[in-house]
């Protein structure tokens, strides 16, 4: 048997990348039935609940690069689920009525799938995860996301 070298926060670190690298995996096979990717999907939910974002705005939000953000806002918008209107130098995005509709069928899916992935943890161990993982999060944009 060989000995553990791993510190704490490596191991933290490796548990939190394996678990997300597969989850990541999971849900965009479970989203491929939709031919939707994770980003292609946070678009529409961002736009979802926001009025009209431009595409820095939009990556912003979901944490994914303008490259990304990018290519997802072309796929969204070739389906016509997503329009844009330009107002200065600056596109701003929002659902077009047959983006509602796609969305509307997809969002009750996708919410028993991800309660699904999650079905282990009691409510109170769910609570406390997100308050970690958040609390993890917030703290990397305090200290400038790199020490």
């Amino acid at each position: 048997m060989q000995p553990n070298t791993e510190t704490l926060p490596i191991a933290c670190w490796n548990t939190i990348t394996t678990y997300h690298n597969h989850q990541t995996k999971q849900v965009n096979a479970f989203l491929k039935t939709w031919d939707l990717s994770h980003t292609t999907f946070e678009v529409l939910r961002c736009l979802k609940s926001t009025t009209c974002t431009s595409q820095k705005e939009i990556a912003c939000l979901i944490h994914v690069t303008d490259g990304t953000i990018s290519q997802g806002i072309k796929k969204l918008f070739a389906k016509r689920l997503i329009e844009k209107q330009r107002h200065r130098k600056v596109n701003y995005f929002h659902l077009t009525p047959a983006g509602e509709l796609f969305l509307n069928e997809v969002l009750p899916k996708y919410e028993r799938f991800q309660a699904n992935q999650f079905h282990v943890l009691t409510a109170s161990q769910q609570h406390a995860l997100h308050q970690l993982v958040t609390q993890l999060h917030s703290t990397q944009k305090q200290e400038g996301e790199v020490r």
